[in-house]
């Protein structure tokens, strides 16, 4: 399934403001015009959603009960001004589902850092759930459980790649569960990273994917460097 970060909002502004900024991230972003059209997007993706309180669909707590037991694997983020409702208010809809609530004015860095939160939460659920990745043309095989990585399985000629270091080896099976999906730079010092990726030097990153490239032999050629964004990996 695909991860999508869909955005439901009465301000039309603010929703093509928040989708250019969330697709610099490279992220896909939808904007459906309705809960109902938002619950017909997650039947085939999966994701988070950043709805508005008041937004065609979602007037009451109650409505935010119906979607988050119809659709558990999608996290939402509500958010209204503040002079429209209290804390009252703000505490039921996230009792009835809701993982987190902000005012729209949210500095823009500190909306990305949220929404990084929330996704390191549900990345493993989202684009890793399988312990054993194969990549698209099956001659690649990696096992998360075992951090075992095989080439040429495709071709019936199967060779273990075992010098990867514990970086190397996360970075590629980042790429290769989005496998032909642009992943961030920003996206992979988080993960990789995790609480020091604000230490981490973007070159450091460069660094270890070219190094990972030369480990991988030919299968090396399929990681792309998408200039300006991050890196993809798309079997030959």
């Amino acid at each position: 399934m695909d991860f999508i970060l869909w955005i439901l909002a009465e301000d039309r502004h603010l929703a093509e403001r928040w989708y250019r900024l969330f697709t610099r991230e490279t992220w896909k972003v939808q904007i459906p015009d309705s809960l109902e059209n938002l619950e017909k997007a997650a039947q085939s993706a999966r994701g988070m959603a950043l709805i508005e309180i008041g937004a065609c669909g979602l007037k009451q707590p109650k409505d935010m009960l119906g979607f988050s037991s119809r659709h558990s694997d999608v996290s939402v983020i509500i958010f209204s001004k503040r002079d429209k409702v209290n804390n009252a208010q703000i505490s039921e809809f996230l009792e009835a589902g809701a993982d987190d609530f902000i005012i729209p004015d949210i500095d823009e860095r500190v909306l990305i850092s949220k929404t990084r939160a929330h996704l390191r939460r549900r990345l493993p659920t989202l684009t890793c759930a399988k312990t054993l990745v194969v990549s698209r043309n099956g001659d690649i095989e990696l096992d998360r459980i075992r951090r075992t990585i095989k080439t040429g399985v495709k071709s019936k000629r199967p060779e273990a790649l075992d010098n990867l270091t514990p970086k190397e080896f996360e970075i590629f099976a980042l790429l290769l569960c989005n496998e032909d999906q642009v992943v961030s730079r920003n996206l992979l010092m988080d993960e990789i990273w995790k609480e020091k990726s604000g230490r981490v030097n973007v070159e450091t990153i460069d660094k270890h994917i070219e190094t990972l490239r030369h480990k991988l032999g030919v299968c090396g050629k399929s990681i792309k460097t998408i200039y300006g964004l991050g890196y993809s990996y798309k079997s030959e």
